[in-house]
């Protein structure tokens, strides 16, 4: 991506979706306090999934659906007026269907520029047999996706203020979207931007042995031609060597940050992966103290791409 490319410094509407678990209800705060600093439409989303209705017979099913619907509506009703909702246009959408393909449905119907939602933060065993939906969401959403999970437990204020965002650069193909993403909001919040890049194996980036590592990751930086677009905001370079999950939260801690940023890697079998270890925004996020950002990179174009 060019470092010209426009992104939108607001999002105009947001989509909040909620399963009216307590991991979704951690997520509401942040997905209503963005709303009014942005001045957008926020649009509760909820879909009654299969397996909640599928087993029943065809004569039962409608009746059931109904009352299901009913139940949530009431539900989201609550939601909608909840006093953190005050001054925000809120508004929401009921289905019954596959809830990824719903979501995105209703993401494009409403021209959505963010999608919130809660994470439970599954992992080992209990995400082998149970999955992620958080993860599919993030492995094939076009849309940044801000995740809030289970480690963070401080709510924001009625008017959220973030004070420093952290941008984590592998430089990996296709990366670089949610750095624009990260500038943006950096710029819009008057928050202190840190760009980390953490180097996991040594060998694979001989320079980082030559250079001092700040004047390294510059380096980097103007190649993929960012800097000129960073540079007034005078982002704080850091480089980290090792795991490169453990330094990004370590470095996320120690800084206090409020916001994490990351770039996601595409797949073509969302549903396969997200029984599997990983991706890293779906380990941050798990583990972060403050929501993740997560951005789709932007596929490579060419034989093989996805």
């Amino acid at each position: 991506m060019s470092s010209a490319e426009h992104l939108p410094a607001r999002f105009g509407e947001i989509l909040f979706a909620t399963d009216f678990s307590a991991v979704s209800a951690m997520a509401l705060p942040y997905a209503a306090a963005i709303a009014r600093h942005f001045a957008s439409s926020l649009c509760v989303v909820h879909v009654i999934p299969p397996e909640d209705w599928k087993h029943l017979s065809e004569p039962d099913r409608g009746p059931a659906l109904a009352r299901m619907r009913l139940e949530a509506e009431a539900r989201v009703a609550q939601i909608v007026s909840d006093p953190r909702f005050r001054g925000v246009s809120a508004n929401y959408v009921l289905q019954h269907g596959e809830i990824l393909p719903v979501l995105a449905a209703v993401a494009e119907q409403r021209r959505a520029d963010l999608i919130v939602l809660g994470m439970h933060g599954r992992h080992g065993i209990e995400k082998m047999l149970l999955g992620s939906l958080a993860e599919e969401i993030l492995r094939l959403a076009h849309l940044p996706i801000l995740v809030v999970g289970p480690q963070v437990s401080i709510a924001p204020e009625a008017e959220l203020k973030v004070q420093r965002i952290l941008y984590a650069a592998d430089f990996s193909p296709g990366c670089g979207r949610a750095m624009h993403y990260a500038g943006a909001l950096a710029r819009t919040w008057q928050a202190h931007l840190l760009l980390l890049h953490v180097v996991g194996d040594i060998w694979k980036e001989p320079a980082s042995t030559r250079l001092p590592s700040q004047e390294f990751l510059r380096m980097r930086l103007l190649e993929e031609g960012w800097m000129r677009d960073l540079e007034p905001m005078q982002p704080e370079l850091l480089v980290e060597f090792g795991p490169v999950e453990q330094r990004i939260l370590e470095v996320a801690e120690r800084h206090r940050v409020e916001l994490i940023v990351l770039d996601v890697p595409t797949t073509g079998h969302p549903g396969l992966v997200s029984h599997l270890p990983g991706p890293l925004a779906y380990n941050i996020a798990s583990h972060a103290r403050c929501p993740v950002l997560a951005v789709r990179a932007i596929a490579e174009s060419g034989p093989g791409a996805s």
